[in-house]
């Protein structure tokens, strides 16, 4: 929030001020804002119960917090605690303790310590796709729903709340496919415009969208949209919803659910695009992120398997 200081600031008005705080307030997305206060408020209460300023906050304050959160917490789980609270002392005009020489040592160490791996869930692959479509019923409204979902949703390489936010205004249609506005991401407050490409099999996404758009008598309003069990179409699907029908078809595939989730078709894209050459700056373009680091890892586990030296022994 901004607030004018009499003496050097100008005398601006107050639709002027309010503009100004609207604009600021929506500098990071939703979601974005969720986390962060979720993770401001774990730190506040645990302040509370240490009798300590969580405003600024002591350098002592943050290292005993990570150290004590260490013990039952993911090295990731302190690494966004840790961007919250940055965020928190920028916003206020104070100096970050989180930035200080003792809390990135500390960290380090918890990181060799514990370790930093993730497990993230498995990436649904290119191959993997006509599996899950073949379990699908497109005889029902549901079936042809879900099938515009995994396909859309793998070929934007889009987040599972992404997905949901869509609205058909959004949707563009054109001799090549379709171009999609996204908006609501992590790395990006402006909407980001995606292409999408006809391919001329059972597995193109722009007709799978077509299909449910006409199946379901869309006009406006939400893309994808949650049906009771008697069929009857209700309000926007939300984004747990996604992953709920990714299981689903993961696991009449023979496959196991456990190992899948909302972010496998973003994960699977990416991945399979990076099997198949692709460049960096191309699989960005579909995914939005801003910098190469985590596509990087995308890249790496699709390029794994190419030209990889252990294929010689196909020479026995």
């Amino acid at each position: 929030m901004l607030v004018p200081d009499n003496k050097n600031t100008p005398a601006f008005s107050k639709q002027q001020m309010d503009k100004i705080n609207y604009y600021i307030s929506h500098s990071k997305s939703s979601n974005t804002k969720k986390s962060y206060y979720a993770d401001w408020k774990h730190f506040t209460d645990w302040c509370t119960l240490h009798n300590v300023s969580p405003l600024p906050a002591e350098v002592e304050t943050i290292c005993f917090y990570l150290t004590e959160l260490a013990e039952t917490h993911r090295f990731s789980t302190l690494r966004r605690r840790i961007a919250s609270i940055s965020e928190a002392h920028k916003m206020s005009m104070h100096v970050s303790p989180t930035k200080s020489l003792e809390v990135i040592a500390l960290m380090d160490g918890i990181r060799r310590e514990k370790g930093s791996r993730q497990k993230p869930k498995k990436a649904l692959m290119l191959q993997n796709l006509p599996d899950l479509i073949s379990e699908i019923d497109t005889s029902t409204l549901a079936g042809v729903r879900d099938k515009a979902i995994i396909l859309l949703g793998f070929a934007l390489a889009s987040r599972r709340s992404e997905l949901v936010a869509i609205n058909v205004d959004d949707l563009e249609f054109h001799d090549f496919g379709m171009d999609v506005s996204v908006r609501d991401t992590k790395t990006r407050n402006d909407d980001l415009i995606k292409g999408v490409v006809f391919s001329n099999n059972d597995y193109c996404p722009v007709k799978a969208t077509e299909d449910w758009i006409e199946t379901a008598k869309l006009f406006n309003g939400a893309l994808f949209r949650s049906i009771d069990r008697h069929g009857n179409m209700k309000g926007r699907l939300s984004d747990k919803s996604i992953s709920l029908i990714i299981k689903k078809y993961v696991a009449l595939a023979g496959m196991d659910p456990r190992q899948f989730g909302g972010h496998s078709l973003r994960s699977g894209l990416s991945t399979s695009a990076a099997m198949m050459g692709m460049t960096d700056i191309a699989i960005m373009k579909q995914t939005g992120h801003k910098t190469r680091e985590m596509v990087d890892r995308y890249v790496q586990a699709g390029q794994r398997y190419r030209n990889n030296a252990s294929s010689v022994l196909r020479n026995l």
